[in-house]
């Protein structure tokens, strides 16, 4: 299986943007890539400082000009300031694209697509099942120490024992020692359902302990944990079909576009409404139909669109 190498700037966008802190930064990183981080941003102000400081710098250059035109005064030396100037700027540039590379090739990036599962084995044994349309990473390099992986979308885990495993996800990390579970992260929508073992949950600084069986959802930044009455020991979307309890519309919607690539409008109806049921993965009418006429909704069917309605 060929591996993706990527460059995830997730931390250090939101690091720049001031949302993240150097303390809390630190935290999520390595102190290397923290060093690495630092020098960015000094390149970066550098760069900032030159280039704001162009125009008058050739202002002052023209004025020098205009100086030794005077044959009384005696000319003046220009060429250091110019260089030096150019040199500095160089530097800033070069030191920007040599931090950029470098982090570019630590980060080892695995991406499903439409309608497809893809399973990973990660470097200590470990196994990631993605559902469809969702990307896993995680930190080569730093892998022995901090066996950190950042989630966008579905996966199923397989952690093999040893240090803490961290899924880091938009809503919150997910700590286990080793153990099996399943993190569905998508936007106003958090689940991660607990299938052997033990997994900690940490979403807005409040703490959940799942054990077999146990769940925790946040739609909407409202909070429900559940006990499942699960015979299986993995996720049913494994096995071709994607289940629903309790789940505003809008979320199946997302599951179906992701499992056929399709395009769905719903400008029509009202995507909060509540679902309950499934939808099998190999016949996308089969689907449609098992869906929108649950839930009384009409839809019809042109190019790749689907278009819903009450």
């Amino acid at each position: 299986m060929a591996k993706k190498i990527t460059y995830n700037d997730t931390y250090l966008a939101k690091w720049i943007a001031g949302e993240i802190k150097d303390s809390e930064l630190k935290k999520l990183i390595s102190d290397d890539d923290f060093k690495a981080y630092k020098e960015l941003q000094a390149g970066v102000e550098v760069f900032e400082y030159l280039e704001a400081s162009t125009a008058p710098t050739f202002s002052k250059i023209k004025d020098k000009i205009e100086v030794q035109k005077q044959p009384t005064k005696k000319p003046v030396k220009i060429r250091f300031l110019f260089a030096k100037s150019m040199l500095a700027m160089a530097a800033a540039i070069a030191l920007f694209f040599s931090i950029s590379t470098f982090l570019d090739f630590r980060d080892v990036s695995f991406e499903s697509d439409f309608g497809e599962m893809k399973t990973i084995a990660l470097l200590d044994e470990s196994e990631v099942i993605l559902n469809a349309k969702s990307t896993v990473s995680y930190n080569k390099k730093e892998w022995k120490n901090k066996r950190n992986v950042l989630l966008t979308g579905e996966a199923f885990f397989k952690v093999k024992k040893g240090s803490t495993f961290n899924v880091i996800t938009d809503h919150g990390t997910v700590s286990v020692l080793g153990t099996q579970f399943n993190v569905n992260t998508q936007k106003d929508f958090f689940e991660v359902i607990c299938y052997e073992g033990r997994v900690k949950v940490v979403h807005k600084n409040n703490e959940y302990i799942l054990t077999p069986s146990k769940s925790v959802r946040i739609v909407n930044d409202i909070k429900t944990e559940e006990t499942l009455a699960l015979s299986a020991k993995k996720p049913n979307w494994i096995l071709g079909e994607s289940n629903f309890r309790s789940v505003p519309l809008k979320i199946v919607i997302n599951a179906l576009e992701k499992q056929f690539n399709i395009k769905i409008n719903s400008n029509s109806i009202d995507e909060s409404i509540v679902f309950t049921g499934s939808f099998n993965h190999k016949d996308i009418d089969i689907a449609l139909a098992a869906v929108f006429k649950t839930a009384n909704i009409t839809y019809q069917i042109k190019n790749n669109t689907i278009t819903l309605s009450k």
